[in-house]
């Protein structure tokens, strides 16, 4: 089964998305809207992916006293200098194309330990948000 079927199934849910100079409190107001994903996507001025912002660097960034014991030096430094959210964004995503199969992804975010992944056209722009519930909600896995 390949990525692009998955899409169809799911074709109705908007992608939890920004723009990269979207201030940080629309970054939290996407994060809400779409209880469902656990990355807001930032994108820049074509709608293309750029990179994404994780809910948890958002609770870090928005609540460090919670995080005493897991914050390292350079976070304060960077805490300080966050105010859009390119600056808060990580570029180490893992996409896909519409024609991977089902069975790669799943394998890459093994890998990767990725539980959600933003699907691409060539351009880069965003065409659906995947998560790994709705890669196993709609693949056939080998009979065990």
């Amino acid at each position: 089964m390949k990525i692009s079927e998955i899409m169809q199934r799911i074709r109705d849910r908007d992608i939890p998305c920004v723009q990269a100079r979207c201030p940080i409190s629309e970054v939290v107001e996407v994060a809400v809207r779409f209880p469902h994903s656990r990355l807001v996507y930032v994108t820049d001025d074509y709608n293309r992916l750029l990179g994404a912002i994780t809910i948890g660097a958002l609770l870090r960034f928005l609540y460090p006293y919670h995080y005493d014991d897991k914050i390292h030096s350079r976070d304060i430094l960077r805490r300080l200098s966050v105010k859009k959210a390119a600056d808060l964004m990580s570029h180490g995503n893992i996409k896909a194309s519409p024609e991977e199969s089902v069975d790669t992804i799943l394998k890459r975010m093994a890998k990767t330990g990725v539980k959600e992944l933003a699907v691409v056209d060539d351009e880069g722009h965003i065409l659906a948000d995947i998560t790994v519930v709705d890669l196993l909600a709609h693949s056939e896995p080998d009979a065990l």
